[in-house]
């Protein structure tokens, strides 16, 4: 599967201490804004995670093109910012299957314009699904997000990673 992540996918992934496993298992898309802030400025603001992130992407991250079909759907976006806008345009120049995300914002705007935002959390359930990973490296991952992602995303992955649907 190819995807493309904003800064919330990335970062919450890591902090689940599944983005490596991710990064194995599909490709990953990083774009350049996304870089300057997760990667770039956590190092300025001294956030511990920085520098280990820069090393995992280095190879995914991109420049985007601008693409005609994000630029023409993003007029009406008023509130995403500058890594949300890039993350769009490098989906469609890609051909990517996916955008992984967190952003509430976002993830309302993909779901309007029915593209396929994936929540970190649910990143996981799919990869059981896709029998990528078992049940209990996904569970653990799933606990180590729990308390970043949205309670009702958690329990719909967990649902998922447990067979239950949802």
């Amino acid at each position: 599967m190819r995807v493309v992540l904003d800064s919330d996918g990335l970062i919450k992934l890591y902090k689940a201490g599944i983005l490596e496993k991710i990064l194995d298992l599909w490709e990953v898309l990083v774009p350049a804004a996304v870089y300057e802030e997760t990667v770039q400025r956590g190092i300025e603001e001294a956030y511990p995670e920085a520098e280990a992130l820069g090393r995992l992407i280095v190879g995914r991250v991109r420049v985007p093109p601008k693409d005609p079909r994000a630029q023409r759907i993003l007029r009406t976006a008023r509130s995403l910012g500058r890594g949300e806008r890039e993350t769009l345009h490098l989906f469609f120049a890609e051909g990517a299957e996916g955008i992984v995300s967190d952003d509430r914002a976002f993830l309302g705007f993909l779901r309007r314009h029915a593209l396929p935002g994936l929540p970190p959390a649910l990143a996981v359930a799919r990869l059981v699904e896709e029998e990528r990973l078992n049940k209990k490296e996904a569970l653990a991952a799933l606990e180590r997000m729990r308390g970043l992602v949205r309670e009702e995303v958690y329990w719909r992955a967990r649902a998922r990673i447990e067979g239950g649907g949802g």
